[in-house]
Formats: structure tokens, C-alpha cells, sequence
């Protein structure tokens, strides 16, 4: 009886260990932010009482912005000739572009389609989505086109973002039949040559009874950044984001983003370099509005043991060649499914610099 019992027991540690072990192997790389810099310091041409951003190009040349408050807004850009120089001054889009309310842009990957919305005459609703374009990344930008009644309606669409292979796009919108006020709702297309397909909820999973806004792609496609106060926040509104595996399958929950970017301000307008490196959002606390960057950095510390060293270089060749999403860190720091040699440039950059 005592061996039965002591096999039994056995038997139990051995599964519960092996669970433990599944479980150790199938967490998701994960990702933290450095501490936010106020963008005065960085950008001291954008005033934060009046303007924040809204994207950045592909090419890191230029900068988006919307400028004014209330329902009076324009859209500007500031340019740059290389990444390693400074801002211009904004510059306004002009009146081909810019009517009395104007904002929320999303640049294509190319740089040659600006997607944004506005509450101009002519449109489906109240604010719509719109789009305009230019031939090449000197010409002007031409007049905006309504993206027509598949993805806007007789209520508001706000916010669009564009991803980066021109298939999607995800926004905000007052209209019924969600879950709450504002919901985020994407509409796609098969190729850039087709029309973009009925808008569709992105349902309860990221939406709530309370409104969700200002939706943000990774570059990759497979974060969405977002704000809503929905499941208790630092402050009124909170930066969260929710994860898909590959851009077929569902988003998962959305995680609040912590107290190293949310706090008692209304936190809000998440924005992601093309890069994968740099998240910008705005602030607002009593009247009082900042713009702000943080870092994004890879967790390379694989064992937790609080020191990246051989251990950790180890474990990232134990799973060399194989989809081990503890371990993938790169090109973006949550990681493209495969262990290779863009998570190895990743680990040594942080190895090499004492992280």
C-alpha cells in the first residue's frame, strides 16, 4: 500500500514538474519600456499644448502631426535630410488637405498614401476616413479622397492606422452594434489593388462598454496599441495593447501597458516608430498636456537571474532555428516566430553594452 501511495506521489511531481517545464517553455518574450522623456526636450518645436503626433514616416523622414484643439485641427509635418539630424519647424499640409478639422494620420509604408479623418463637407457621417496621395515622396499631397460607406457611416470613424503591407486598417468608430461608445473596428483588403471589405468589430476581446481609441499597428502587425480606462486604470484612460500570433489568427486580451508609461494622467494616442523602438503617447492632468517617448526594450534576461550572460546565450542556441517565443527578441523585441540570427544581433547588442 505505502508504495502505491509513494508511486502515486511520485507520479504526481513528475506531471506537475512537466506542466511546470511547458509552461517555462511557452512564455511569450516579453518587453519593457525605458523611462518616458518628455518630448519638449527632444522636439521643442512641437508644443505640447497644441500639437502631438501622429506618425512617422518609413523612411524616419518625416513626422506627422496634428496641431490646434477642439474642432479646430490641422494636420503638419516636420521634416528632416537624415535620421541623425534634427527637426524642422511643422509645416502645414495646406488647404488642398486641411479643412477645420483635420487629424489623426497614418502614413503607408511606401510614403505615398496619408490616411486620416476629418469632418468636412461630403462625407458619410460626422468624421470620416479619408486618404490622400502624392506620385513621389516630393510632390504635394493631392486632394483627399473619401474611403466611402464599407468603412465609414452616418456616425464617426476616427483614427485610422495603416499597416504596413497596406492590407489593414484599424480605427475607432461611434456607430451601432458594438460594445460600448467607441469601438475599434478594422476593414481589409486581399491586395493594395483591391477595395477595402465592410468594416468588421474587432469584438469583446478588446472592446468594452467603455470606449476604446486611438488604435496604433507595430510595424509587424502583430501588437495593437490602444486606449481605454476598461479594466481599471492608473489614471482616467490607459496604453494598452493586444498581441496576435500571426496576422491570420485573433487578438488576445488587452494588458495594460504599467506604471512605467501609464499614470494618473489620462494617458492616450499611442503611436510606434517604424522601427519597433520608440513608443509616443500624450498626457493630459488637470488642463496640463505633455507628449512623451519611451524606449522599447527586449527582455534578454531569459532566466530571470538578473545578470545577461552565457546562461542566457545558451538557451537562445538550445532553440536556434525553431519558433521558442521565450527566447525571440528580434527584429522587433517581441520577437517574428523564428530564432535566428536577427535575435542573436539582438542579444549581443544588450550583452556587449553591460544591460
Amino acid at each position: 500500500m505505502q508504495l502505491k501511495i509513494c508511486s502515486k506521489i511520485i507520479l504526481l511531481l513528475f506531471a506537475f514538474v512537466l506542466a511546470l517545464m511547458l509552461t517555462i517553455v511557452s512564455a511569450k518574450a516579453d518587453f519593457t519600456f525605458g523611462e518616458p522623456v518628455n518630448l519638449e526636450s527632444v522636439i521643442p518645436a512641437i508644443d505640447p499644448a497644441y500639437d502631438f503626433i501622429n506618425c512617422l514616416s518609413y523612411d524616419g523622414l518625416e513626422m506627422y502631426i496634428v496641431s490646434g484643439q477642439g474642432h479646430d485641427t490641422n494636420l503638419r509635418v516636420l521634416r528632416r535630410e537624415s535620421e541623425d539630424e534634427d527637426w524642422g519647424p511643422p509645416e502645414d499640409l495646406g488647404p488642398v488637405v486641411n479643412t477645420a478639422d483635420d487629424s489623426g494620420s497614418s502614413i503607408s509604408a511606401d510614403g505615398l498614401a496619408l490616411y486620416f479623418n476629418s469632418n468636412r463637407a461630403g462625407g458619410q457621417g460626422s468624421w470620416d476616413i479619408y486618404m490622400t496621395t502624392r506620385t513621389t515622396k516630393n510632390d504635394p499631397w493631392g486632394p483627399p479622397v473619401n474611403l466611402g460607406p464599407k468603412v465609414n457611416s452616418p456616425y464617426s470613424e476616427a483614427w485610422p492606422w495603416i499597416s504596413a503591407d497596406g492590407l489593414e486598417i484599424y480605427f475607432h468608430s461611434w456607430r451601432p452594434g458594438g460594445y460600448g461608445n467607441a469601438d475599434i473596428y478594422v476593414t481589409r483588403r486581399p491586395t493594395q489593388n483591391d477595395p477595402w471589405a465592410d468594416a468588421v468589430n474587432l469584438g469583446s476581446v478588446v472592446n468594452s462598454s467603455y470606449n476604446e481609441y486611438g488604435p496604433c499597428l507595430s510595424p509587424d502587425g502583430l501588437l495593437l496599441f490602444l486606449d481605454t480606462p476598461a479594466g481599471g486604470s492608473y489614471g482616467y484612460s490607459d496604453i494598452r495593447v493586444t498581441r496576435r500570433a500571426t496576422k491570420n489568427d485573433p487578438w488576445g486580451v488587452l494588458v495594460n501597458l504599467g506604471p512605467k508609461v501609464n499614470g494618473p494622467a489620462d494617458d492616450y494616442a499611442p503611436h510606434i516608430s517604424p522601427d519597433g523602438s520608440t513608443l509616443y503617447f500624450q498626457t493630459e492632468l488637470a488642463g496640463t498636456f505633455d507628449n512623451w517617448q519611451a524606449s522599447i526594450i527586449p527582455i534578454v534576461d531569459f532566466n530571470g537571474d538578473g545578470i545577461v550572460n552565457l546562461k542566457d546565450f545558451s538557451r537562445l542556441a538550445q532553440y536556434w532555428g525553431q519558433d521558442e517565443p521565450s527566447v525571440d527578441i528580434g527584429p522587433m523585441s517581441w520577437g517574428d516566430g523564428r530564432v535566428d540570427i536577427q535575435d542573436l544581433a539582438v542579444f549581443a547588442e544588450y550583452w556587449l553594452s553591460g544591460f
